[in-house]
C-alpha cells in the first residue's frame, strides 16, 4: 500500500520511544478516520482519493517529521514529536465536516474535542508521558511549537503533511512517491536567523519567530515545483466539487443526528466505516446512499435549482519563506518579483465562491436534506 509506503518515509530518524504513544487506545482510535472529511466515501472521481490516509498515519507522519527536522535536547525533541502525534486526538468522523454540520465553515476551529481531556482518560498513555519526565501542559496544545502549526501563510509541518503533500500524493493524484519525497527534500525548520541574511522588507522576516523554510539545495525539486504543489491543494478545496461535498456532508450529519442514528459520542469512538454500517442498518439508508452515488456538481442558475448552496469556505493558501542561493531568508517575491505569485492563482477560484453550485441529487434528497439549511 502507498500509505505504508509514506508512512516510513521519516520513520527511521524518529524517536524510538514514540511507538508505544503510537499503540495507545487514544492513538489507535484514528485508525479508523480519513485525513480527507469523508471524501473516500464519495461517487466524484476528482474528488475520490486513491487510498485512505487515515488520522492515525498523518499524526505519525507529522511526530516523525517533526523529529526528523527538530533535533535538539532529548525531552524537549520528544515533546514537540509528542505534541505533533496528539494534535488531531478529538477528531471525529469526517472531520471539518462536522463544521459544515454546526455552520462553522469559515474557521473551521468546532469540529474536535479537547486534547487535554482525551488524554487524561487514557491511563496508559499518562503513565508512559510520566516515566518519559514530560509534562502534560507541554504536548496538549501544538500551537506552542512552530515547526507543526503556525498561522497562514507560514509553512508548518500539519499543513505540509494533511495539506500539501498529502493531496498531491493521495486526493488529486498528481505526485508520484518519488516526487513527493524530491518536495519533502526542500523543507528545512529554522528556530531563529542567527548568522543569516535577512530581506528587512519583508515583516515576516523582521519578526521571525521559528519556522519552516524552503530550499532548493537538495537539487531534486525547485521552488516552482513547490508552489504548483500548494496551489493544487488551495484549489482542490475551493473546487465547486470538494465545497459540494461537504456542505451536503454537512446537512446529512444533521439529519442523521436528527433520526437518532448517530450522536457526538457515536462519531468520536466509533470508525467511519462502523458509523456508515449504522446508517445503512437503518430506516434512512436513502439519503446516504444517494450522496454517495451521485457524480455531478455544476453551477446553479438559481438558489431554486435543487439542493443549491452559495458555499464560501475557509481558504487554505500557504507562502512558505525561502533561503536563496546567497544563504538570504526571504519571501519567494524577494527573488522574483511577481512570478512565483502567479504560480498560486487562487483568485479566480475564490471569486467562484460568490457562485451558486448544485449537484444532481435525487428529489428525495433535496426535499429531505432542504429543511437543514441554514445558510
Amino acid at each position: 500500500m502507498l500509505v505504508e509506503q509514506y508512512g516510513t518515509m521519516t520513520k527511521e530518524d524518529a524517536d524510538p520511544r514514540l511507538e508505544r504513544y503510537i499503540q495507545t487506545k487514544t492513538m489507535q482510535r484514528l485508525k479508523g478516520k480519513g485525513v480527507f472529511c469523508g471524501m473516500d466515501y464519495v461517487n466524484i472521481q476528482k474528488l475520490k482519493p486513491i487510498e485512505f490516509y487515515s488520522r492515525l498515519e498523518h499524526s505519525k507522519n507529522v511526530a516523525y517529521s517533526a523529529s526528523s527536522l527538530y533535533k535538539d535536547e532529548r525531552n524537549k525533541f520528544l515533546k514537540i514529536a509528542l505534541a505533533g502525534l496528539f494534535h488531531d486526538v478529538g477528531t471525529k468522523c469526517f472531520a471539518h465536516a462536522n463544521s459544515f454540520k454546526t455552520g462553522d465553515i469559515l474557521k473551521q476551529e468546532s469540529d474536535e474535542l479537547d486534547v487535554k481531556s482525551i488524554l487524561l482518560q487514557d491511563e496508559e498513555l499518562i503513565t508512559y508521558l510520566h516515566e518519559d519526565g514530560i509534562n502534560l501542559e507541554d504536548v496538549i496544545d501544538y500551537s506552542k511549537y512552530p515547526i507543526l502549526d503556525k498561522p497562514i501563510p507560514a509553512l508548518c509541518m500539519d499543513r505540509l503533511d494533511g495539506g500539501i503533500l498529502g493531496t498531491c500524493l493521495f486526493w488529486a493524484h498528481t505526485h508520484s512517491f518519488e516526487e513527493i519525497k524530491e518536495l519533502w527534500a526542500m523543507v528545512g525548520y529554522l528556530e531563529n536567523t542567527n548568522g543569516m541574511c535577512v530581506d528587512l522588507l519583508s515583516e515576516r522576516c523582521r519578526n521571525f519567530v521559528g519556522e519552516m523554510v524552503l530550499s532548493e539545495s537538495s537539487h531534486t525539486a525547485w521552488f516552482e515545483d513547490f508552489f504548483k504543489a500548494i496551489n493544487i491543494y488551495s484549489s482542490l478545496l475551493l473546487s465547486k466539487e470538494s465545497r459540494y461535498m461537504m456542505e451536503v456532508l454537512g446537512l446529512t450529519l444533521n439529519y442523521y443526528e436528527d433520526k437518532g442514528v448517530i450522536n457526538e459520542q457515536s462519531m468520536f469512538y466509533l470508525s467511519e466505516q462502523e458509523i456508515i454500517e449504522q446508517i445503512l442498518n437503518s430506516n434512512y439508508k436513502d439519503v446516504w446512499e444517494d450522496i454517495t452515488s451521485f457524480d455531478t456538481v455544476s453551477y446553479a442558475k438559481s438558489m431554486d435549482e435543487g439542493l443549491a448552496f452559495i458555499s464560501q469556505p475557509k481558504i487554505r493558501q500557504c507562502n512558505p519563506l525561502i533561503i536563496d542561493s546567497h544563504l538570504n531568508l526571504c519571501e519567494i517575491d524577494g527573488i522574483a518579483g511577481d512570478f512565483y505569485r502567479e504560480l498560486n492563482p487562487i483568485g479566480e477560484d475564490i471569486n467562484l465562491t460568490c457562485m451558486p453550485i448544485t449537484g444532481n441529487l435525487s428529489k428525495y434528497t433535496v426535499k429531505t436534506l432542504s429543511k437543514y439549511k441554514k445558510r
